[in-house]
């Protein structure tokens, strides 16, 4: 049961539980934050290619569009090269309010000295990765004050940067590309820099069920060749709670289409709900679950120009063991169901 289920003492209507009639100024201004931040996840992408659409055809302001496609194309390389982040957009108050909304911990279990650089795994995916943006995204736990002189860039998909504004949006909160030369240069750029991986992708995230932790890692090595080439340790961080923030919608007609597209796909997927805005019944909000990331040690890595399939391998599985090590040791504390559950790894 989540915190407004066990505070609010809403009304019950044909099945929705109402409770925006006595929410606390404080509450209501982290519901608007984190509706703003599913905007900024989910819905910019479609405005604003909508925007631009709508302004070429059918304004006086065709113009418009093409000067800032020409931007784009010229800007191409910034997100190979380090990005465009802003200091001041990393520390706007607004994301305290996104963060205490659930609320999204930080937990420091090592020093990472600010003469190296580092690639942080984060996992699970989840549907959002709220905790990854909101921890390494922005400073709203305070991550520039526990990890001093590390620098995080956010790493998302190539394609992101080819959509008008939400490139730019990306690039002012630290994001770069998942190519390698993007990574290459970010690792090699100055001490400190770091990037910030979710290796189990959107594939892991469509697969999130509450109350399992199943990641995509077995056959994701790519990273740790990357850190090969660059000598950047490898830092475990698992999200206790991620995979809370959404529950499962029931009934056989959803089962049905279920088990239809997990024979199409060969992938199981998952219906989920959330909240909404004044309810808490259904909707597109994520549900106020507490969301606790542990950063693990570092494991350092040799500088290897050219790593074999072996010396990737033998690195791979010490990543991995150090995660199961860290999810096995923080499970009790910060997982709802405790040391009952289990790290499945596929």
């Amino acid at each position: 049961m989540d915190t407004d289920e066990k505070k609010s003492q809403s009304c019950r209507n044909f099945r929705i539980k109402f409770a925006f009639l006595i929410t606390p100024w404080q509450r209501f201004l982290q519901t608007i934050t984190i509706a703003f931040l599913l905007f900024l996840i989910i819905g910019l992408i479609i405005i604003s290619i909508q925007l631009m659409l709508y302004v070429f055809f059918f304004t006086k302001y065709w113009y418009i569009p093409i000067l800032y496609i020409s931007w784009i194309i010229y800007d191409r390389e910034t997100p190979y090269k380090g990005g465009r982040k802003s200091v001041v957009l990393r520390n706007v108050k607004l994301w305290q309010y996104a963060k205490d909304y659930f609320p999204v911990e930080l937990v420091k279990t090592a020093d990472l000295p600010s003469d190296k650089n580092y690639i942080f795994c984060v996992y699970p995916h989840g549907i959002l990765a709220i905790a990854a943006f909101l921890n390494f995204q922005t400073n709203a736990n305070k991550f520039d004050d526990l990890f001093p002189g590390i620098d995080p860039y956010f790493v998302t998909l190539n394609a992101t940067f080819k959509i008008p504004f939400t490139k730019d949006v990306c690039l002012a909160f630290g994001t770069i590309s998942a190519s390698e030369k993007s990574l290459l240069f970010c690792l090699q750029n100055k001490p400190g820099s770091s990037c910030v991986l979710m290796p189990g992708g959107h594939r892991e995230g469509l697969r999130v069920m509450p109350g399992t932790c199943n990641i995509i890692l077995r056959n994701r090595r790519g990273f740790v060749r990357i850190a090969l080439k660059t000598g950047a340790s490898l830092v475990p961080v698992f999200s206790f709670g991620e995979n809370e923030l959404y529950v499962p919608v029931n009934g056989k007609i959803l089962l049905w289409i279920q088990n239809k597209l997990q024979k199409l796909f060969g992938d199981r997927q998952y219906f989920l709900k959330g909240r909404g805005f004044f309810q808490q019944s259904f909707g597109l909000l994520p549900h106020r679950r507490r969301n606790v990331t542990v950063v693990g040690k570092p494991i350092p890595v040799p500088k290897e120009e050219n790593p074999s399939m072996e010396l990737i391998a033998e690195y791979h599985q010490k990543y991995t063991d150090a995660l199961v090590s860290l999810f096995n040791e923080y499970k009790g504390m910060y997982h709802v169901k405790g040391d009952d559950i289990e790290l499945q790894i596929e």
